[in-house]
């Protein structure tokens, strides 16, 4: 993702050239270095006359348009009848983000969309449609027709008391039913035999659960062993320990294969990218089959009522309004480190106390817990704001004041205007509002409540808040993770692509360090990110991640310099301290075997006139036959699913075969060897397949 501060450089140079202007440049250059903390930097800008203007602060959204429904509900009603279901689909979905929430035509674009998603036999999205109908007040003269089409759908699924239930349901709404006697009287006796029917049902039960087939992936994983107790989505094999460099990191605390899953962690908070508005879950990221709207904008979508009401409380109130003027003004990045604080609130912002040091538990909660939804755990990772420039310090504080001045504009300083903004939320009786992460429904809002606060007092707290934005804001560049999709070439899966769909900042993912050549792959399910060993790993072996400079696509210069700028550090992995070679040099010939004994490294004899051959570190005798012979009976097996993979066959056998020649090799032969490198990639290949992935592109 963009860093946020890379697009904030027109105002920072503008308000440099307001203060020369008024002759305070040196004061507050002076003034500015010296500040201590993150809120001290914040307040030194808001206590200047001249930001006054300086920041587009205002309400940008895409608002809901009764006409624009009306036609989008026309338009899909002639590709319906055309039998264009699927552009019949499209525009109905219009209708439904732009239809005002409380105007009949947004249950009429429901009732017309379920219609369209029955003929398609996509009977669990139909019936999501007829609940939202129902949810949105569907003329009850007309209501027969859903609960008949709601009975179909539980017939087809196989849920015979469900089926039964809405038959009879459609019987009893008859009565209000404005159709001739005649026809209401086949429709009476159509139920009926429909209800007969029923009895043939014996198939087991279809789940109805949106969840299932609102999205693009397989079911997520679990960990491969039990949970850590101080650490619950990772496995307890995993550790973290202090490193060799004063900082934290992730450790084997037994033997690790290659495929097991070590972290399955859910986001702290995740941003999608504007060109993914619509095309995901505002929530959760899963991409949607079904799309339901904002209550109050048509610029976002979501993939379940769950996933609106949850994203209202956490941040979409305050977002709502105003979420085009940050995407068009200051990107993705930034967003991110305010929906941080939305998610956090008020009260939790302005009482945080943790140390500067580093300790191994820094960021644990009071029970002993490193959580994934705990701020402190965010609050703990680091910024490296030490090593910053007063330009790039100014920059970043420069965004901060800007998110802070919108923040500041929805009310989040106001429990009244949270509360109207909650209370705002559609309420219905079969919706109740859900609160999330075990929080208040009010945790947003500031612990005083209705008590009014000096302007001394409330000033200091907008600066606190601002220095978290802040200090999000050098965190996030160096510690939030992509949320990535495989767009899948149907016709040539080895050209499928990953694209980044959203950021986000996962608290237990960003303790692993980097290297160029990593021990861990990670792949998106939704925006909850799961991390597998990519690599046989030894008890004491630290896990590596990659940050974007992997060796065989990047050459060690260039590898260096990007770690350099954007993580604050010179890459001494092995394969950078050996300078391994880029992809096509890598060997593929003469392999270097690992000693049994102290993992050294054993050279094969040109001319393998003996079996035997000691370890250049502690000249153990080895028999190298019986390596090479293991990975020669596994070659043609290896080959020809690794062909396999490559033409997109994405079997378990396939997936097994991989998994075994992979674990052969890792523990047998010293990287770098070319089929390693295959080999991981073709997994990789078979992981993304079964985790976020559309296929897009055309065969």
């Amino acid at each position: 993702m963009m860093d946020c501060a890379l697009q904030a450089p027109r105002q920072s140079d503008e308000l440099i050239k307001r203060l020369q202007e008024t002759k305070k440049h040196d004061q507050f250059v002076n003034d500015f270095s010296n500040c201590k903390s993150e809120s001290d930097r914040v307040a030194c800008l808001c206590q200047l006359p001249e930001i006054e203007g300086l920041f587009n602060v205002q309400e940008k959204f895409k608002r809901k348009d009764k006409k624009e429904a009306e036609i989008c509900r026309a338009e899909g009603n002639k590709y319906f009848k055309g039998k264009n279901y699927q552009k019949a689909l499209e525009f109905y979905t219009l209708s439904i983000l732009k239809a005002p929430d409380n105007s009949e035509n947004l249950s009429l674009a429901y009732n017309n969309r379920s219609l369209t998603n029955f003929y398609l036999k996509q009977y669990v999205l139909c019936l999501q449609d007829i609940e939202l109908a129902f949810l949105h007040n569907y003329p009850k003269k007309s209501c027969y027709k859903l609960y008949q089409r709601l009975g179909r759908c539980m017939y087809h699924l196989q849920h015979r008391e469900d089926a039964v239930r809405a038959f009879h349901q459609t019987i009893v709404t008859l009565e209000c039913a404005e159709i001739e006697a005649d026809t209401k009287q086949e429709m009476v006796d159509d139920m009926r035999r429909a209800i007969q029917q029923c009895d043939t049902i014996t198939g087991r039960p279809v789940s109805t659960s949106v969840k299932n087939v609102n999205n693009c992936h397989e079911s997520v994983p679990k960990l491969s062993s039990n949970a850590s107790n101080e650490v619950p989505c990772l496995s307890d094999v995993v550790e973290i320990k202090l490193d060799s460099y004063g900082g934290r990191g992730l450790y084997a605390k037994r033997n690790i294969d290659v495929g097991e899953v070590l972290i399955v962690e859910n986001p702290f908070s995740s941003v999608l990218l504007r060109d993914y508005n619509l095309s995901h879950c505002h929530n959760c990221c899963n991409r949607l089959f079904l799309v339901i709207p904002c209550h109050q904008c048509s610029g976002v979508a979501f993939c379940s009522l769950d996933c609106r009401k949850r994203a209202w409380e956490k941040f979409h109130w305050a977002e709502c309004k105003i979420l085009g003027n940050i995407q068009d003004s200051k990107g993705d990045l930034g967003l991110l480190a305010t929906r941080m604080i939305l998610t956090t609130g008020y009260d939790t912002l302005v009482n945080i106390q943790m140390s500067q040091e580093v300790e191994r538990s820094k960021g644990f909660s009071d029970d002993g817990q490193y959580h994934s939804d705990s701020y402190t755990a965010c609050y703990s990772l680091v910024h490296h704001h030490e090593k910053r420039t007063f330009k790039d310090l100014l920059t970043r504080t420069v965004s901060a004041v800007f998110f802070l001045k919108h923040l500041e504009m929805v009310g989040f300083f106001s429990p009244l205007k949270r509360r109207e903004a909650l209370n705002n939320y559609p309420i219905n009786s079969n919706e109740n509002f859900l609160t999330t992460s075990g929080q208040d429904k009010d945790s947003s809002v500031c612990a005083v409540d209705d008590i009014v606060l000096s302007d001394d007092i409330l000033f200091q707290h907008k600066c606190i808040v601002g220095g978290h934005i802040l200090r999000n804001i050098m965190m996030l560049p160096c510690n939030a993770h992509e949320v990535s999709e495989l767009d899948l070439n149907t016709s040539n899966p080895a050209m499928s692509t990953t694209v980044e769909l959203a950021g986000a900042i996962y608290p237990v993912l960003s303790l692993i360090n980097h290297s160029c050549d990593p021990s861990v792959v990670r792949h998106s399910f939704g925006n909850i990110c799961i991390a597998r060993a990519i690599r046989n790993l030894k008890a004491g072996d630290e896990l590596k991640d990659n940050y974007g400079a992997l060796y065989p696509t990047m050459d060690l210069q260039t590898r260096r310099s990007n770690m350099k700028s954007q993580y604050y550090f010179t890459c001494s992995c092995e394969a950078c301290n050996n300078d391994w070679p880029l992809y096509f040099n890598i060997p593929c010939e003469n392999p270097i075997l690992r000693c049994s004994n102290c993992d050294g490294k054993v050279f094969i004899p040109n001319t393998m006139s003996t079996e035997c051959v000691s370890c250049e570190s502690c000249g153990t005798n080895q028999d190298i036959s019986t390596g090479l012979l293991k990975i020669g009976q596994l070659e043609a097996s290896y080959k020809s699913t690794l062909m396999s993979v490559i033409d997109g066959e994405i079997s378990s056998q396939n997936f097994q075969n991989l998994l075994a020649y992979l674990q052969l090799v890792e523990s047998t032969l010293h990287r770098p060897w070319r089929d390693i490198n295959d080999c991981q990639e073709a997994l990789k290949q078979c992981l993304s397949m079964q985790a976020n992935c559309f296929a897009s592109s055309s065969p």
